[in-house]
């Protein structure tokens, strides 16, 4: 992705197309620029398209989900093709080779949206631009170095005059593109580094956003499914003709673990498939239950020991944090129409690349015979990326042959999700005379993550890379995972992985929003045994990570972190570092402020953050993702727990699996720190440090040390 080296063969392909307009597709993938000779004409365009009225539509390759990447990925195509705002409207890409993130795939996560598309979409404006210069210094007759592009026109600076995007638009394309497209500097941007107006809230406010669920097709039904509640089960047996006798209801389709009944609507759907008596047997969490998860999980724990820590202090503790729900407002959905030779797809999905598996697999169909459009989405962290949904929709329009749209049900997207998984983590820490650990021990029992189920060779060698990042650990070989920030000696961190059949998934910073947690927690309570300020304790293991200090220092001052605080009130800080993976890293701290009255009931006043993400594309945003984070963590913290009862989840809507409210929700003060650096993400990594922000203030309040989530109904006072 670094390397930005583009030639004639490599860059910009261009065409003429009917009706007139300029077409820009660009053959280039990461981490070389690849040539493609052989590019058809539905190649070109695959980036930008400008018509004679000049509107300038992009595609972009990023999912939008909420997080406006939509809107920070065109501010990088628009602000190096000067373009006029007013006249930019975007579309999500297709599938195709050309939108993928390198060896990942094409799909949206991991807060890359930006990042990964930084130095390409700058690229892509960059050479439509000087395309477009060219075409009008030579229509006037005059040397480019005479023409400047300005907000979507090229003037001609000494005589005045002025060529629209759209009337260049013909002879742009017949143009030879640039070899090697000149970027901006930093002074020169228009648009980086401002807050535009999102490209999408116009049509939420006036409902003509298109989300999964509003997709309808000509002849479309809806359908309704159960899924065995137990997960894996089979079905045992159904009335059909009970579904069949409902108003509306044409069918009855079998599908993986489960049925569905397709109606004229979906409400008669829904009562279909209430009215069939729908029984399951069997399933790979067949009598398991939460005190069983927890049982094995200290098991696991006990299985892999204790040391004999010597030293002037030991700290020895425990924690533990539950199955986790990503409750999306928008349920699990999926429209298809499989035809006799052909086949689309409308979903809300974050992975592109595995809907397209999914219909080849259903229909037998080659890829060039499928089409995958890739709607809004309301709602994900992390959620959309799996088939099961897209599965469904695919096998019913097959077997009806008519388009059809699922649509889970609350309960149904509650009970059958892929979860967060349960764990549970034990600490010995031994501290010298001055405070300092001379032995980390650490030792994380915990359902085995997506990745581990996945590929092979990790369950070979036992091993769950979703299991370090977040942990102080010493490394596994090369220094990966990339060790912790804190710069400790003594340290040693293991783990045991466990599968339960309870399916997992990632959850808005996986598996920070869980270590971050164990890691934080620790640290303070490592800094009150040793009776050191919270802030000054993390600060003396921070020397070797100056961008980390740097924040954590900005956001005590802007906290009023030392303060004094009414009676009942207390504060906490907390760190977290975002990519795990990458060298590269958006640090975000925050300091929470938290009241608990007499009778114990608890209150977050007040959340402060500072974030250092690189440049900030759009501030408006990545401010929009640090409050939307802080309430996520908040909510988590506070209230959300899947629990297993007789092999299922036990919740089923938000009247038992509780999410934060308007009510709970705390003063939140973001603070973007200014910065010239590529852009770094900024989805995630404000969900994870809130937890342990909350649950320090609660011992600053209260002496009341919370080492187990949700805190629920915990007695405080």
């Amino acid at each position: 992705m670094k390397n930005t080296n583009m030639n004639r063969r490599t860059f910009l392909k261009v065409t003429t197309v009917a009706g007139g307009g300029l077409l820009v597709g660009c053959s280039f993938s990461s981490p070389k620029l690849l040539s493609t000779p052989n590019d058809v004409k539905e190649d070109l365009g695959m980036w930008v398209r400008i018509g004679k009225d000049d509107k300038i539509t992009l595609i972009l390759p990023a999912s939008e989900m909420g997080q406006q990447s939509h809107t920070g990925q065109a501010m990088l195509v628009a602000e190096e093709l000067e373009a006029n705002w007013n006249y930019i409207q975007v579309v999500t890409a297709p599938v195709h080779s050309e939108y993928k993130r390198g060896s990942s795939g094409q799909k949206t996560g991991g807060s890359s949206s930006i990042m990964d598309w930084w130095e390409k979409l700058r690229h892509v404006g960059a050479g439509t631009r000087e395309m477009l210069i060219e075409a009008a210094a030579q229509k006037w007759g005059v040397p480019v170095s005479e023409c400047k592009a300005k907000n979507g026109e090229i003037h001609h600076l000494a005589s005045g005059r002025r060529l629209s995007y759209g009337q260049l638009a013909d002879a742009a394309a017949k143009l030879s593109p640039p070899d090697n497209p000149t970027l901006k500097s930093p002074d020169q941007y228009r648009f980086l580094g401002k807050s535009m107006p999102k490209l999408h809230t116009p049509a939420r406010v006036n409902g003509t956003a298109q989300y999964g669920i509003d997709v309808r097709r000509p002849g479309m039904l809806f359908a309704a499914v159960r899924q065995s509640p137990i997960f894996n089960g089979k079905v045992k047996s159904y009335d059909e003709s009970a579904a069949k006798a409902i108003s509306g209801v044409e069918a009855v389709v079998p599908i993986p673990n489960g049925v569905a009944v397709v109606a004229d609507t979906t409400w008669h759907a829904q009562k279909g498939i209430e009215a069939m008596d729908v029984r399951f047997v069997g399933g790979d969490t067949l009598g398991l239950n939460s005190s069983i998860v927890n049982e094995k999980l200290m098991a696991a724990l006990d299985d892999m020991g204790k040391v004999d820590v010597q030293a002037e202090k030991v700290l020895e503790v425990e924690y533990e944090v539950p199955y986790l729900h990503h409750a999306t407002m928008e349920p699990m959905n999926c429209t298809a129409d499989v035809s006799a030779d052909s086949c689309e797809v409308w979903v809300p999905t974050q992975i592109q690349d595995v809907c397209m598996d999914a219909a080849k697999e259903v229909t037998g169909f080659s890829e060039d015979q499928i089409q995958i459009h890739t709607t809004m989405l309301g709602g994900s962290f992390g959620r959309k990326g799996t088939k099961e949904y897209v599965e469904q929709a695919l096998i019913i329009s097959k077997f009806i042959q008519k388009p059809v749209q699922v649509i889970w049900s609350r309960e149904e997207d509650t009970q059958h999700g892929t979860y967060r998984p349960a764990s549970r983590s034990r600490f010995q820490v031994g501290l010298d005379k001055d405070g300092i650990p001379v032995q980390w021990e650490n030792k994380i029992a915990q359902q085995s993550s997506y990745m581990f189920n996945e590929v092979p060779p990790l369950r070979w060698f036992n091993f769950d890379p979703m299991t370090y990042p977040a942990s102080v650990h010493d490394g596994i070989i090369f220094n990966f995972p990339k060790k912790h920030f804190y710069n400790l000696e003594g340290v040693k961190m293991s783990h045991t992985p466990i599968d339960f059949g309870v399916p997992v998934g990632a959850w808005r910073s996986p598996p920070n929003s869980i270590n971050v947690f164990y890691t934080e927690s620790v640290m303070d309570e490592l800094a009150h045994l040793v009776e050191i300020d919270p802030l000054e304790y993390r600060l003396k293991f921070l020397a070797q990570s100056p961008k980390h200090k740097a924040v954590l220092e900005q956001v005590a001052k802007q906290a009023g972190w030392g303060t004094p605080l009414p009676e009942g009130h207390g504060r906490g800080i907390a760190i977290n570092d975002w990519f795990p993976f990458d060298e590269d890293v958006t640090v975000v701290a925050q300091v929470a402020e938290v009241s608990i009255n007499n009778r114990g009931k608890l209150k977050v006043e007040r959340v402060d953050c500072v974030i250092d993400c690189g440049i900030a594309v759009n501030p408006d945003s990545v401010k929009a993702q640090m409050e939307g984070s802080i309430i996520m963590g908040m909510s988590a913290t506070m209230f959300e727990q899947i629990t297993i009862e007789k092999g299922r989840v036990a919740q089923s809507n938000f009247d038992d699996y509780r999410i934060a409210k308007l009510r709970d929700a705390p003063e939140i003060n973001v603070t973007i720190v200014e910065s010239k650096n590529n852009p770094t993400g900024a989805g995630e990594p404000g969900t994870s440090p809130v937890v342990a922000a909350i649950t320090n203030a609660i011992f600053a309040a209260t002496g009341k040390r919370i080492r187990k989530l949700p805190i629920g109904r915990q007695k405080l006072v």
